[in-house]
Parts: C-alpha cells; structure tokens; sequence
C-alpha cells in the first residue's frame, strides 16, 4: 500500500478526549464512577466543583469543590461528600491540601481540553474516511475504533481507579483516567485492526452456491 493510501487516524486524540466523557468505573462501590460534570440537582450559579465521584443519580457523591469551608472557617480546596465516607474514608469539609489543589485546577481544564481533543479525534477520523481509497472499509474501522475505545476506557479505567484508590480522593481520578487512556488507546488500534482483517475477508471471500440435490 502505497503511502498517499494509508488513512490518517484520530485514534489519540479521540481516546485521550473520551476520558473526560466517559464515566469510569470505581469498583467496589456501589456504581460509583469518575466523571467530570455534577449529576443531579446544580445550582444556578453553576458548580464549584471540577472532579466527583459519584452515582448514575449524582446522590451518593465525593467532589472535589473549592469556596468556603465550614470545617476550617477559610476558603479553600476540600472535599465534600454525600454518602461515600465508607469507600473513600473521606468525611465531608475535609481539606484537600497541594495534591488536591493540583487536581482540582487539572481537572477544570481537561473537562474542555478533552472534549476538545474528542472533536479533533473524530474530524480526522471522518476526512480520513472521506480521503480512503476504500470509504466503506475506513468507515468500519473507525466506528469499530471507537467502540473498542470506549470499551477500552471502561474496563481499564476501573483497573486504574481501583489502583488509584491506594491514594484516598485524587488518586482514584490520576489511576482511573491514565488507565482509560490507555485502555482507550489499545482498544481503538485493536477494533480497527481487527475491523480491516474482518472486512478484507469478506471483500475477498467468494461464496460458492450448493447445488440443491433430490432426496433419496
């Protein structure tokens, strides 16, 4: 194949984004899952939190938020929890110090930047279909890649979160989402590929009709 023919590929920016939307497991406690946007009833001013780990219903939850704290009397980076003291042993108001600072300022950020890089991904995924050689072929490798992508983020991203969790409050988030990204990651390249082999064979595949015979 020559090299004007090989497709260009959204797969990194795709699988990096799709972990800012995808709600990644937390094993082990009770549909918990990372996410980025608050689920559930929101102010009117809008969240101050930037990272939860929380439920499909967004009751059950432990934010990351930063304003005022009761606990401390001063306004600063803590966690507020609702019902999850048991999986992360974090009690509701507690401060989140430097590594929390950190990952709520990360966390801000790559809610927008992630999307962004999704949007990216699956532009190139789609001029490269338009450009392939073969349309048909392009097109099922990268609707295969994405589904493997986001398969991919699920079940290694609960192994990251799982991992992760040794670390009480951001760890869960740093192992959930790098292991998302690359489960993302593996599992675009894989569906693709897989998706291309499966696609050959039954573009070169020539089915040879039986000739109907009388029974005895």
């Amino acid at each position: 194949m020559a090299n004007k023919d090989i497709p260009m590929s959204g797969g990194i920016p795709y699988a990096i984004g799709q972990s800012s939307v995808v709600r990644i497991p937390i094993p082990n406690t009770n549909g918990l899952a990372i996410e980025f946007k608050p689920r559930g009833r929101v102010p009117f001013t809008g969240s101050t939190s930037t990272l939860f780990y929380q439920d499909i219903t967004g009751k059950r939850n432990l934010r990351l938020d930063y304003g005022y704290n009761v606990k401390t009397k001063t306004v600063n980076y803590h966690w507020n929890q609702r019902g999850t003291h048991a999986n992360f042993g974090i009690s509701d108001h507690t401060p989140a110090g430097k590594g929390g600072t950190k990952t709520y300022r990360a966390a801000k950020y790559f809610r927008y930047a992630g999307r962004a890089l999704m949007i990216v991904g699956v532009a190139v995924d789609i001029v490269s279909i338009v450009k392939a050689s073969k349309p048909l072929r392009r097109a099922t490798q990268v609707v295969a890649g994405w589904a493997g992508a986001w398969a991919g983020c699920k079940v290694v991203g609960a192994g990251g979160a799982t991992y992760g969790s040794s670390v009480p409050g951001y760890g869960t988030a740093i192992g959930g989402v790098g292991g998302c990204i690359i489960g993302g990651l593996g599992g675009y390249f894989a569906g693709s590929k897989m998706a291309g082999v499966v696609y050959d064979w039954a573009e070169n595949t020539v089915l040879i009709k039986v000739p109907v015979v009388s029974a005895p």
